[in-house]
């Protein structure tokens, strides 16, 4: 006897300056890219109406102090806290089934969001990137009684293109849209489509008449919708366009591409760890550096950009050194067997193309090593100096592949503006290779296994408004208009 699971449809709504949409006659069914179906308004219906048409509606915002702003905002993390926020809990269900993250990595990401708008936190951010004085008014730049030339920062028309990898996307995109001052249209992706609206229905709960909530949208559609796409990706009605995804969406975005659109691309990343030859000499010094693997590797079940795929190890291509470099592998799966879940799991499912690219180079042992698999955690040990895997940038489900390399100052040669995040083990070797690193394109580089988003043990405020991605987004986002008068004032 055969039994047929049905997967639930979900309700979403599309959300319009502090208006909800729910799903009627029109509803369109979408689906999750790893099985989630959920239902939206049909959103060809609503494309004039997702952009601001005149720019002058704007002026609500605009004329709103930055620290009103900041208030509302931190009123509005208070109340997403997950266990205290129905709409954060159905987001982070939809995103579950939707996406690739396992429930002990995925909820703690949304236990979060809260913090994410702390009053302190968003008042420094801002004026630090920005300066509160500049989105409030025209700031002098000469001397009292001699200045002719006046500057402020102006809020834009916003289409912000979201990822849906990690959710925290959301929740950060809603940030910056409101300190920016801009309207702010967001599209959602397929694998995290509620995790936005969620956040703008709390706010319109809170206050569905305030200047920020009037001044949000968010609305799904499948990418490559031309017909909608050239409806809201015009100059009449999008000044800045904030675009994340991969090299096909990226690419595809491009024709919209005309002056008076400025693009602001969050480009598909991979990241890399480097390991020296510290971490082969000396079995502390190797346990140290596998768990700063595991943990690079496998935070957010290797999904985010910062996730380590290669691993370059500082290494000569004779026997005794490729044992090490085995042994080496052995102490990685292993650390990846025992992360704690919050940190780390076995993936939700294997991947078979992978699991297929593992079982052909694990014949061939001249050349490789191969330790674990797909459905919980693996290392592919190249034996070849130089030479990762041909589907490196495949690695996922807790895989990393270690490369030998003799000369490790050779690494800067093979990354480029697609690396975001390197790992580097032990801490001298960090301070001797950032500079060309750096040069050749990365965006930023840290001990080996140390968090990201826990970099401010020592001072907080030194993680505020970091650049992302090698770029300033909150700066990028609005205008800055120079005012200048014939005698000084």
């Amino acid at each position: 006897m055969t039994t047929t699971t049905t997967t639930p449809v979900l309700d979403i709504p599309i959300v319009i300056r502090g208006r909800i949409i729910e799903p009627g006659d029109d509803a369109i069914e979408f689906g999750g890219r790893a099985g989630a179906r959920f239902r939206q308004p049909d959103p060809h219906k609503y494309a004039d109406q997702l952009v601001l048409a005149d720019p002058s509606d704007l002026r609500d915002l605009h004329d709103t102090p930055i620290d009103e702003i900041i208030d509302f905002l931190a009123e509005l993390g208070e109340r997403l806290v997950f266990d205290k926020n129905p709409l954060m809990q159905r987001a982070y269900e939809l995103a579950l089934e939707a996406g690739e993250m396992t429930p002990p990595v995925l909820r703690p990401i949304y236990e979060q969001f809260p913090a994410m708008f702390r009053r302190d936190r968003l008042s420094g951010q801002v004026e630090r990137k920005l300066g509160k004085a500049y989105l409030d008014g025209w700031v002098e730049q000469g001397r009292p009684g001699q200045s002719t030339v006046r500057i402020r920062a102006i809020g834009t028309r916003q289409l912000h293109i979201i990822a849906g990898n990690v959710p925290v996307t959301a929740a950060l995109t809603i940030v910056r849209g409101a300190l920016t001052k801009g309207d702010t249209l967001i599209k959602t992706p397929s694998n995290d489509p509620f995790t936005a609206a969620a956040i703008l229905r709390t706010m319109i709960e809170l206050d569905p008449d305030h200047p920020v909530t009037k001044h949000f949208s968010v609305a799904y559609w499948k990418g490559g919708d031309e017909e909608i796409e050239r409806r809201i990706i015009r100059p009449s009605r999008i000044e800045k366009l904030t675009a994340w995804g991969g090299m096909a969406s990226m690419t595809h975005i491009q024709k919209y591409l005309v002056p008076g659109i400025e693009l602001i691309a969050m480009n598909p990343k991979l990241s890399i760890s480097i390991v020296g030859h510290e971490a082969l000499d000396d079995d502390e010094a190797m346990q140290d550096a596998a768990l700063g693997v595991a943990l690079m590797a496998g935070r957010m079940n290797q999904t985010a950009c910062s996730s380590t795929r290669v691993v370059y190890v500082e290494c000569d291509d004779d026997e005794e050194d490729l044992a090490r470099l085995e042994a080496f592998g052995h102490a990685i799966h292993r650390a990846f067997l025992g992360l704690p879940p919050h940190e780390s799991t076995a993936p939700k499912r294997p991947d078979p193309d992978l699991e297929d690219e593992l079982r052909a180079i694990a014949l061939d042992d001249e050349f490789y090593r191969v330790i674990g698999d797909t459905s919980s955690a693996g290392v592919v040990i190249s034996r070849t100096a130089e030479e990762p895997v041909e589907f490196a940038d495949r690695l996922a489900n807790r895989i990393v592949n270690l490369v030998p390399v003799p000369d490790i100052t050779r690494v800067p040669r093979w990354v480029s503006e697609e690396t975001q995040t390197v790992g580097i083990f032990p801490e001298p070797l960090r301070e001797r290779m950032r500079e060309d690193l750096a040069l050749h394109g990365i965006q930023r580089t840290l001990p080996l296994g140390t968090a990201i988003n826990h970099q401010d043990k020592g001072d907080p405020d030194q993680t505020l408004g970091l650049p992302h991605d090698g770029t300033e987004p909150l700066r990028r986002a609005v205008r800055w208009v120079i005012d200048q008068s014939a005698e000084p004032v």
